[in-house]
């Protein structure tokens, strides 16, 4: 929304297409993380910590779904132009369903479904959640940036592997902030310390991967500034190393002083993370503002 208001004509509902876009990555991706998050850590929790986990997680799974749903009308009145009286051109809905806007969203809607799952405490129930949870991750690849440009396959895995380690670290967020609850602050330290091992495994990954991606679309750093697409990559990246230093300061500062059993300090985590979630709401903002614009083409669109 706020590079369409920058233009010289902005459009509505073209700004609103980016608020609904960064909703339903919030929600969509944090259903994945919290599946993520049950099937490797989900034994640390207690029994009514991980109720208060899968209670979470419907609730992302319904708000991934009713803003998939909500974008479509969305999108017909972007289409259209005609604002709400567009919504109501049901000629377009088919050709939107038949398009990459459609696989993804029915990848998308099929993956939350299948994440519910996790609800279930029988043995094959999160190894199938999970399998909806990379179907999520996986339907972002079917749309965007990944599907314009070579190399389409490179593209599509980063993307991929990419949310996949985005999915995990932001979903983990709530179970960690309802850990930091316990009164047992060496239960708490020892939970943060298990997903830290992997959290830095999945945030270097990510980082590395995010930076291959942007490698093939920028293709010139000294232009970097020369298109809105390079000051919207510019804006997430800052806001992710502004999250990245919150997680680094409540591994090395409060997670120690939690194992010490310093007064407060289980409190001053809760807080903390809870910062890093809405500073995470505003990297998927931001990753929003980024897919509404494309990178200065350099020769490797692919033909439509």
């Amino acid at each position: 929304m706020i590079i369409e208001y920058l233009q010289p004509d902005p459009n509505l509902w073209d700004g609103i297409t980016v608020v609904v876009r960064a909703a339903y990555y919030a929600s969509s991706l944090g259903a994945a993380g919290l599946v993520f998050f049950l099937v490797l850590l989900g034994h640390t929790l207690g029994e009514e910590e991980r109720r208060r986990v899968v209670r979470w997680l419907v609730v992302f799974v319904v708000a991934g779904v009713a803003t998939s749903l909500v974008a479509w009308p969305v999108r017909v009145a972007v289409l259209s132009r005609d604002g709400f009286e567009g919504m109501m051109r049901w000629d377009l809905y088919a050709p939107i369903g038949r398009s990459r806007i459609g696989d993804a969203f029915f990848l998308r809607i099929g993956g939350l479904l299948v994440c519910l799952l996790a609800a279930y405490r029988k043995p094959w129930a999160l190894p199938v959640a999970a399998i909806g949870a990379f179907v999520v991750c996986a339907s972002y690849a079917a749309m965007g940036h990944s599907t314009l440009y070579r190399p389409r396959q490179e593209l599509s895995v980063f993307t991929t592997v990419h949310l996949v380690a985005v999915a995990f670290w932001i979903g983990s967020l709530i179970p960690l902030r309802v850990v930091c609850e316990r009164s047992d602050s060496a239960s708490i330290a020892s939970i943060m310390d298990a997903f830290s091992k992997v959290a830095i495994g999945a945030v270097a990954l990510l980082a590395a991967i995010g930076a291959v991606a942007a490698i093939y679309l920028i293709g010139r750093w000294d232009l970097l500034a020369a298109s809105w697409y390079g000051w919207a990559f510019i804006s997430k990246v800052t806001v992710f190393l502004v999250l990245l230093s919150i997680a680094a300061w409540n591994k090395l500062r409060l997670t120690p002083a939690i194992r010490e059993g310093a007064p407060g300090a289980s409190a001053r985590l809760r807080f903390a993370i809870g910062v890093e979630i809405w500073v995470a709401l505003l990297v998927f903002y931001a990753a929003a503002e980024m897919v509404s614009v494309h990178p200065l083409d350099y020769g490797h669109r692919i033909p439509s």
